[in-house]
């Protein structure tokens, strides 16, 4: 700031203060710094927009009537580029319209003159009060893993808790972000957190899946199209690089894309220039590139199939969405909030998910992850018939969780008279064996090992293989783990 505080007593926060009267806007800012503000001034409009443009303001205090740049000028520079400025407009004494209107256009709210000080000190701690109460919602989303609007990551395991502060930490970049893992884990919604919490929040995500289109389409989806270029060019078109100029272009299944397109795609991140179909004329596009793919692109690259130039690029930061069977902790979460989606969706009369079939789901191995317990549970509301989900709605096996029929020798096998690969047989009882084994020591792997009568490094591994390295919340790990 400008200015420097003059008091010893406690900073309440930064305030601007706005006013083409030299006289009162010294004033009103020597009284608040006296009471502890930090306090920076302009006397002219557009002095105000300049200092807005440089530095951040907890509140802006501005008076209305001003020449070239009114109050309400920088009420909208406010709400366009500083959502973290709570704006108080100053009104002349009996403008109701005037003070009316601020508040309709976004105005934390507003003060008549002539000033009174106590008057002014109370509106600008309400409104301090308020921003406080914001950035801890904020925090606390950011703590539980929920991330608003259309980036919505929900969980508080604690792979999910990493992921979002390595989010946190990526999004202010330009880096182009890899985003890996299983199909269904969330990478849509990984690379929209990002978008979100990124400088380029207000400007365009625009995605596109590279595996759903031939060769063709994809160039001309990617970089657009002149008239004439091809059969049905009737006009100029637009590609997703030029639509998203100053956002975020996410490119899902880059591992599909063709060797010639991933030339093309290069260039792009290279140098920020490419040509639309048909056309000779370079075009010029600033984005923010997130891709993502559930292949591992060093196997394709030794395979030729990937070019070893185009990998190095896009790996600047590798973000892992881990599979949900390793965030089981998690279910219930997802599954509440997926549920409430679709109760209101369909108008039904569902209060929530029984024990016994969250049980059924905590024991259901979802190789669809969280694309598959969105289905299930949207087609779980749609078919109950009680006020509760019960393990009757979900679509596969019950008996994966619960205790099985008494005929039954093995727990998860379901109906005897299907047969399935071995391997694919055996992985459920062998989960329940190994969940059992640790739950009864406290999650103790070498007591677990020692019951199982396998060394350390093998039950790790199994571990690993059925999502079991933590245990549930409410089980504490042993110390000597």
């Amino acid at each position: 700031m400008a200015d420097s505080k003059t008091s010893t007593s406690t900073d309440h926060g930064s305030v601007l203060v706005v006013d083409d009267d030299l006289i009162e806007c010294r004033s009103l800012s020597e009284f608040l710094k006296l009471d502890g503000y930090q306090v920076d001034s302009a006397t002219s409009g557009q002095e105000a927009l300049d200092k807005l443009r440089q530095s951040s303001f907890d509140i802006l205090l501005a008076d209305v009537n001003m020449p070239e740049v009114t109050g309400f000028d920088l009420l909208h520079e406010v709400n366009k580029n500083c959502p973290d400025t709570a704006v108080i407009l100053i009104t002349g004494y009996g403008q109701i319209e005037g003070a009316v209107r601020a508040i309709k256009e976004g105005a934390y709210d507003y003060i008549t003159k002539p000033l009174i000080d106590d008057g002014v000190k109370m509106v600008i701690d309400r409104a301090l009060g308020q921003q406080q109460l914001k950035k801890e919602n904020v925090e606390l989303k950011k703590q539980l893993g929920l991330l608003g609007g259309e980036g919505e990551l929900i969980g508080r395991d604690h792979k999910m808790r990493k992921l979002v502060e390595l989010i946190d930490a990526v999004a202010d970049s330009r880096a182009t972000v890899m985003l890996t893992g299983e199909s269904g884990v969330g990478k849509t919604l990984g690379a929209r957190a990002i978008h979100s919490r990124s400088p380029r929040k207000d400007a365009r995500f625009v995605e596109v899946s590279c595996g759903s289109l031939p060769e063709s389409l994809l160039e001309s989806e990617l970089f657009g199209h002149a008239k004439g270029a091809f059969t049905g060019a009737v006009a100029d078109r637009k590609g997703k690089f030029e639509v998203a100029h100053g956002g975020t272009v996410f490119l899902d299944e880059i591992g599909d894309a063709p060797l010639s397109m991933q030339i093309k795609l290069l260039r792009v991140i290279q140098d920020n220039v490419f040509e639309r179909v048909g056309d000779t004329e370079t075009i010029r596009a600033d984005v923010r590139l997130i891709v993502a793919t559930n292949k591992h692109l060093e196997e394709e690259v030794e395979a030729g199939r990937f070019r070893e130039d185009l990998f190095y690029r896009i790996k600047v930061v590798t973000l892992e969405i881990p599979p949900l069977r390793e965030r089981l902790g998690d279910l219930k979460r997802l599954a509440e909030y997926f549920l409430d989606k679709y109760v209101a969706e369909n108008d039904r009369e569902i209060t929530g998910i029984s024990e016994a079939a969250l049980q059924v789901m905590q024991a259901h191995d979802w190789p669809g992850n969280v694309r598959e317990l969105e289905n299930v549970i949207e087609r779980a509301v749609i078919l109950s018939q009680t006020s509760e989900i019960q393990p009757r709605d979900l679509p596969f096996d019950a008996s994966g969780g619960a205790e099985p029929p008494p005929e039954e020798t093995w727990q998860g096998l379901g109906d005897p008279s299907v047969v399935l690969p071995l391997k694919e047989s055996l992985a459920k009882p062998e989960k329940e064996i190994l969940r059992r084994a640790l739950h009864g020591d406290g999650w103790s792997r070498a007591r677990a090992a020692e019951a199982l009568d396998i060394n350390r490094s093998t039950l790790f591994k199994k571990m690993k293989r059925h999502g079991l390295e933590r245990p549930p919340e409410d089980v504490a790990m042993d110390a000597d783990e």
